[in-house]
């Protein structure tokens, strides 16, 4: 089991987003989260991700709860173990693929063999001739792959994903899908995602649904 969550709270004002929320995940296993807009999706997310805290619960990675890490911590804790794909890209258009996909390491200041590591993801994700290229010179597809390569730069243990393939056409949508779990295959990646798109659910391990706050099947 590489990520435990027990009994998460989560509330903004009188708002009560996360009603004790409790899941595992093992390495290697892809989790689906599906449930209508407000069940509390992608709340739950950043909190498991470590972009927000929750307000009662505890999280565990690899067994150690990280509940309790101080704010400078589990930004160190996030930037060496957990990958990041949104729906939308957020690719720094000033730069070319290669560079957006050093960024993770830059953070962590490891400046030695970055870009090898970049060349070597985008070189798999199908992306050996655009390399040099700047967003606004890619296709949405290309652009989403590129932003999978910077989540996975730093060999993440585990990667969120928040509607990955949301802003995608229906075909695009399919090959990301196909290379979400070519990675699991290929790396024993872990994933949790967060998704309308039922075809994705479907082909996860295991399909997780949300209604007001709770993990109801």
């Amino acid at each position: 089991m590489i990520l435990s969550a027990e009994n998460i709270f989560k509330s903004y004002g009188k708002l009560h987003v996360l009603k004790g929320v409790s899941l595992e995940v093992d390495q290697g296993e892809v989790v689906s989260i599906v449930g209508k807009s407000g069940a509390g999706k992608s709340t739950l997310l950043h909190i498991l991700g470590t972009l927000d805290r929750a307000d009662k619960g505890k999280i565990f990675f690899n067994n150690e709860n990280i509940s309790s890490y101080s704010e400078s911590q589990i930004n160190t804790f996030r930037n060496q173990h957990i990958g990041f794909i949104f729906q939308f890209h957020h690719l720094l258009p000033e730069f070319t693929a290669i560079e957006n996909v050093t960024i993770p390491g830059r953070i962590l200041n490891q400046s030695n063999q970055l870009e090898g590591r970049a060349k070597e993801l985008l070189d798999y994700l199908g992306l050996k001739d655009r390399m040099s290229h700047k967003p606004s010179e890619l296709s949405g597809g290309e652009q989403q792959r590129v932003a999978v390569a910077r989540a996975l730069m730093n060999s993440p243990k585990i990667v969120f994903a928040d509607e990955p393939s949301g802003n995608l056409d229906t075909q695009t949508s399919e090959e990301l899908h196909e290379m979400l779990f070519k990675l699991r295959k290929d790396f024993n990646q872990s994933f949790v995602i967060v998704t309308h798109n039922m075809e994705l659910a479907a082909l996860s391990d295991r399909t997780l649904t949300m209604e007001d706050g709770l993990i109801v099947s």
